[in-house]
């Protein structure tokens, strides 16, 4: 289907609705669940480095059926993907509405991850592939503004509910959604490009895999046992062998589930990279807020995510506002303006003494940032390249934007927990451990901003209108 013959009717409109929704419920929980790791640490007799896997756990998985989004596209049809995603994710769900056992929770949330792997580049992939280019922005931002409501509401919610009724009620009040986006896309939801039989790469996926679990068990062990155990030296070698023996293998294939060269285009390379960073500094801020408030200043689960709610909002409302300005004005403005604002979040988090005023405003300064960067930085990205290219894209960002959430989650986790156990106070530890992660991100923070801006300058400034017959050009400018 060439770009003219695209149209956006409200049928695709509801059908992009319905899989953000999806993805709403996911992420709903995902935050919910982390203003109550206290409560579950309490209830459930584990330690802050293992609750964490109820979130970096489920990411790390969701990240691994990311990396199979592309030959999930090529072999079965976007309803049929969509169907197996919100009925495996709904299972997990009521699993963990009624269990009371780590293992048995985590399988719950394990089950979840594998919906949100195959739903969140699958609402990617609609947008690219029957919207407008002229309109991407637009709707990459409508479906960034349902999805980042989710961390808006989920921080109040998640701690009113836990306080109120229990942690349990947190995955029963999103049955209904779920059951709700279920209806709605098996109405709407349709494929315009033809499915084909193709063969799944399980060597490229095992191998991607082994990167992906080694690297994050390496920094969760880190916590508590070092580097030099055998858990960790193993975990460390998985990580390294998976990269490079992907990198040489996938060399070799035609069509490999993520191509290394794309990585050689240094407009993409960047722009992956810098996304990676501030979607890992996030993460961190989600995880130590949170337990800065409840263990150093002692609020409950509900202050906590009071404190959390404006900020989630302010990346919702800005999600949408910014995709209007990227298709008017193109990536400058909307993303200059979100790595401004990330720059101001993250020092004023590391410079000013812990309060629950200072860590909402401090939490609002990064949401906004969020808001305004991350949407952009992947649809200029896509959108400056070839469109043969932007399904490998699109599966490339999305894994990658996973991988660095659990990242963020797993290294804020073990830097609290360093400090929690070298520490005779647990307070004074944690306070210690969150004022680290804080100065550790002002630092990362400055080098994802000079690459963000070298990808601004290399973008073209209305890539968003491209017509189709000029991409080709484009591309080739980049790659200059």
């Amino acid at each position: 289907m060439s770009d003219e013959e695209k149209v956006l009717s409200p049928k695709l409109i509801l059908s992009i609705l319905s899989i953000a929704l999806i993805a709403f419920t996911d992420i709903m929980l995902e935050t919910a669940l982390n203003v109550s790791f206290p409560v579950l640490m309490s209830e459930l007799h584990v330690s802050s480095s293992t609750v964490q896997w109820l979130t970096s756990g489920v990411i790390l998985l969701t990240t691994m059926v990311i990396i199979m989004s592309s030959w999930l596209k090529d072999r079965f049809k976007n309803r049929t993907q969509f169907l197996a995603a919100g009925l495996i994710s709904l299972l997990g769900i009521l699993i963990d509405a009624v269990s009371n056992q780590f293992p048995i929770i985590l399988f719950g949330r394990l089950l979840q991850g594998v919906g949100a792997g195959v739903g969140l580049p699958l609402m990617n992939n609609v947008i690219f592939e029957q919207v407008p280019m002229n309109r991407r922005g637009t709707m990459v931002g409508l479906a960034s503004l349902i999805v980042s409501f989710s961390p808006a509401l989920g921080p109040a919610f998640g701690g009113f509910l836990t306080d109120a009724f229990g942690w349990h009620m947190i995955f029963w009040v999103v049955v209904p959604v779920q059951l709700f986006a279920l209806i709605l896309g098996w109405m709407t939801i349709t494929t315009t490009v033809e499915t084909k039989h193709v063969k799944f790469d399980l060597i490229g996926w095992l191998l991607l895999s082994a990167f992906f679990i080694g690297g994050l068990i390496t920094i969760d062990r880190l916590a508590t046992d070092g580097l030099f155990n055998v858990t960790s030296l193993i975990a460390l070698s998985a990580f390294v062998f998976g990269i490079l023996g992907y990198y040489f293998y996938a060399r070799k294939e035609a069509e490999p589930l993520l191509a290394p060269s794309m990585f050689a285009r240094p407009m993409f390379r960047l722009a992956v990279f810098s996304g990676f960073i501030i979607q890992m500094i996030n993460l961190t801020f989600n995880y130590v807020i949170p337990m800065g408030l409840q263990v150093v200043l002692h609020e409950n689960s509900s202050m906590a995510g009071i404190a959390l709610f404006p900020g989630a909002l302010l990346q919702a409302l800005m999600a949408i506002v910014s995709g209007a300005l990227y298709d008017r004005y193109g990536a400058k403005l909307p993303n200059g303006l979100g790595v401004f604002f990330l720059i101001l979040g993250c020092f004023w988090m590391a410079i000013l003494p812990f309060g629950f005023v200072l860590f909402m405003i401090g939490f609002a300064l990064m949401q906004t940032g969020i808001g305004f960067f991350n949407g952009n930085n992947m649809t200029n990205t896509i959108s400056n390249m070839d469109r043969v290219y932007h399904n490998a894209a699109n599966s490339i960002f999305a894994a990658m934007q996973n991988y660095s959430a659990a990242v963020g989650i797993a290294l804020a986790a073990c830097i609290v927990s360093i400090f929690q156990n070298n520490a005779a106070d647990m307070t004074k530890g944690t306070g210690l451990g969150i004022r680290v992660t804080y100065i550790m991100d002002a630092v990362l923070i400055i080098g994802a901003a000079l690459m963000s801006f070298s990808v601004i300058k290399k973008s073209n400034p209305v890539a968003h209108s491209i017509p189709v017959n000029q991409e080709v050009e484009w591309h080739k400018t980049d790659q200059q």
